[in-house]
């Protein structure tokens, strides 16, 4: 019994590990022709909530979701598996960069992405 445990147990590593190395690709069919940045998150949630006031003190223009309005949940969920992100749990904010979306990401690579994206 103690080794079907550890089998299994090595399986799912391997499997989650296998995951996270060579499903990488975040992309998914970008909303808007332009460039945009949504922030994905809670009224309630401070992270969200710096989040917004950093990205609005780079003068980066932006659409903010709370994932407790009706159907905005269902929306980003969509979003995140399309672009192979696990939607079991995950951390607040979720940012949409022209359709690369980040889980909680450090504010210079949203700007970088938003800075390529805007220039070209």
């Amino acid at each position: 019994m103690k080794n079907l445990f550890t089998v299994i147990i090595v399986i799912l590593v391997c499997y989650f590990g296998w995951q996270k190395i060579f499903h990488k690709s975040n992309q998914t069919e970008g909303l808007y022709e332009d460039p945009y940045v949504i922030v994905y998150g809670r009224d309630s949630c401070g992270w969200t909530q710096q989040y917004l006031k950093d990205l609005k003190n780079e003068g980066i223009e932006l659409i903010y979701e709370s994932v407790d309005n009706e159907g905005v949940g269902d929306e980003l969920h969509s979003r995140m598996r399309e672009a192979g992100i696990d939607t079991r749990r995950y951390n607040l904010p979720v940012i949409d960069v022209n359709g690369q979306i980040f889980v909680r990401p450090k504010l210079d690579i949203v700007l970088e992405v938003y800075e390529i994206i805007d220039q070209g």
